[in-house]
C-alpha cells in the first residue's frame, strides 16, 4: 500500500500562551519559551528551552484519500475515522498492514563538503571568529563539521564514530552569536535520517582510558567549550530531552561528564539517565552547576536556563 506524506504549514502564532504548561519540560510558559504553531491547539509547537518539535500525529493519505497513521507500538500503519472531534485524542484508529522497517540512511559528505565554502559565512561562525580568531575558528569548523547553508543558518552535522555523517540541524544566529527561532531540521527521521551526539565522530581519536568527553545540551556550548578548554573532547546530546538510550549506547566503555543547563528539571533528567548509563558499561558523572539552587533562586541570580558557556563568560567577566 502505497501512502503519502500529509505536509504540514509550519507557521509560529504572533502571539504567545503565557499561561500554558509546556507539553515537553512541563513547565509553566511565563517566559514565553514555548510558541504554537497556527491551526493547531496549544499542545502543539516549539520549546526554545528545551529544543523539542510538539506536533500532532503524522498522517498520510492513501489513493483513495484515506488517511492513516503510524502506531510505533504496533509497527503498524492505522486507519484513521475522523469522529468530527477536534481533540486528536478522540480520533479512532484501525490497524492495516505493517509496513517495512525504515532503512537507516546517510547523507553524502560532498554537501558537507559544499557547506565549507559557502558564502558569506553564517552569523555564528562569524561571531567566533570575531571572538576567538581565525585560528581557533578554523579548528573548530574542521573539528566539528561546521557548514553554512544557502539562507545563512549555521549547519551542525551529525557524524558517528564510523564518520557517517548522519543528519544535521540548521539554526539561525544573529550578529551577536545569539540563536533566534528559525531552527530547521533538512533531513527527517522519518525518511531514514537518524540523528546521533554531535561530535560522536571524536570518539574514534581520544583515549578511552585517560581522555574525558563532557557533554553539554547544546551545539554551541560544546563547540565554545572546546576553544576555552581544548584539553576536552565536548559533545552534544541536543536539547534538554535528548540524550535517548540510542544516543548513549556508544558511549560504553568512555569516561563521561554530564553538563546539564541550570534549572532543575534539566539536572533531574540528566540523573535518572546515570544509572541506565552504569548499566550500560559507561562510566558518567553529573556536574551540577546549580549547586542546589532551586529555579526561584537561579532566576534571583540570573543563571536560571544557562549554559556552562554562560558561567565561563560571567567568570571571566568577575576576572576582569
Amino acid at each position: 500500500m502505497k501512502l503519502d506524506k500529509i505536509k504540514l504549514d509550519l507557521k509560529f502564532k504572533p502571539k504567545r500562551n503565557y499561561k500554558l504548561i509546556t507539553p515537553c519540560c512541563n513547565r509553566s510558559n511565563r517566559d514565553g519559551k514555548y510558541i504554537n504553531y497556527m491551526g493547531m491547539d496549544d499542545q502543539y509547537g516549539y520549546c526554545h528551552s528545551c529544543g523539542k518539535v510538539s506536533l500532532p500525529k503524522q498522517e498520510y493519505l492513501d489513493k483513495n484519500g484515506e488517511k492513516y497513521v503510524w502506531n510505533e507500538n504496533l509497527g503498524t500503519f492505522e486507519k484513521v475515522f475522523d469522529t468530527g472531534m477536534v481533540n486528536q485524542s478522540k480520533t479512532e484508529y484501525k490497524p492495516v498492514t505493517p509496513s517495512k522497517k525504515i532503512e537507516l540512511k546517510y547523507i553524502n559528505p560532498s554537501l558537507v563538503k559544499e557547506s565549507f565554502i559557502q558564502q558569506p559565512e553564517n552569523n555564528l561562525l562569524a561571531y567566533i571568529r570575531k571572538t576567538y580568531g581565525d585560528e581557533k575558528t578554523e579548528r573548530v569548523i574542521n573539528l566539528y563539521y561546521l557548514g553554512t547553508d544557502a539562507t545563512g543558518y549555521t549547519l551542525f552535522w551529525s557524524v558517528d564514530k564510523d564518520l557517517m555523517v548522519r543528519k544535521a540541524k540548521a539554526i539561525k544566529y544573529d550578529s551577536s552569536g545569539k540563536r533566534t527561532s528559525k531552527i530547521r531540521s533538512p533531513y527527517l527521521n522519518e525518511h531514514g535520517f537518524k540523528t546521533c551526539l554531535f561530535g560522536e565522530h571524536l570518539l574514534k581519536f581520544g583515549n578511552s582510558d585517560k581522555d574525558i568527553y563532557v557533554l553539554v545540551e547544546s551545539e554551541k556550548t560544546a563547540i565554545i567549550s572546546s576553544i576555552i578548554l581544548p584539553e576536552y573532547w565536548w559533545l552534544a546530546y541536543g536539547g534538554i530531552n535528548g540524550l535517548t538510550s540510542d544516543k548513549m549506547k556508544v558511549l560504553k566503555g568512555f569516561r563521561v561528564l554530564i553538563i546539564p543547563d541550570m534549572s532543575e528539571n534539566a539536572v533531574s533528567i540528566i540523573r535518572k539517565k546515570l544509572k541506565v548509563m552504569e548499566q550500560l558499561g559507561i562510566h558518567a558523572k553529573i556536574w551540577d552547576m546549580t549547586n542546589g539552587r532551586t529555579d526561584k533562586q537561579l532566576k534571583q541570580d540570573l543563571d536560571y536556563n544557562n549554559d556552562l558557556e554562560d558561567l565561563l563568560k560571567k567568570q571571566s567577566n568577575y576576572e576582569n
